[in-house]
């Protein structure tokens, strides 16, 4: 008899790969097989992830004012998705607008002073970024 421990391992779910599946909901014939499409959830293959850690300077800002910051992000496609977070306290009247992979290995955020009658200085402050990429 095989162990599973003894198999080798490969390197990615294919749909037309198979699963053993012990059915409890069938006590007569529980032997079943799952396929990799069966598996993974309905829409997009998750490909790809990249990760970016370091500062971002928002720029100086005049009152409801808007302006984008660029990091370079090795690896990162136009059509990726973003999520973007700073790792501290968001400066005072600050709002996040949008981050986009504007061309490759550059992300676009989009930053605005929301206060009404006073301007923002420039300021670096630590942030951490997710691309992820999908295949269909």
């Amino acid at each position: 008899m095989t162990k599973v421990p003894n198999l080798p391992a490969i390197d990615a779910i294919a749909d037309n790969d198979f699963f053993y599946v012990w059915d409890a909901s069938d006590l007569v014939t529980p032997d079943k097989k799952a396929s990799g499409s069966q598996i993974r959830p309905a829409g997009a293959k998750i490909a790809n992830y990249l990760r970016y850690q370091g500062n971002v300077t928002i720029p100086a800002l005049a009152a409801q004012a808007e302006a984008d910051a660029t990091l370079t992000i090795t690896g990162a496609l136009v059509g990726d998705n973003m999520v973007f977070n700073l790792a501290v306290a968001i400066p005072g009247n600050i709002a996040i607008l949008g981050v986009v992979v504007t061309a490759t290995d550059t992300v676009k955020v989009r930053f605005r002073n929301t206060h009404a009658s006073v301007s923002f200085s420039t300021v670096d402050v630590a942030c951490v970024a997710l691309v992820i990429r999908h295949t269909v």
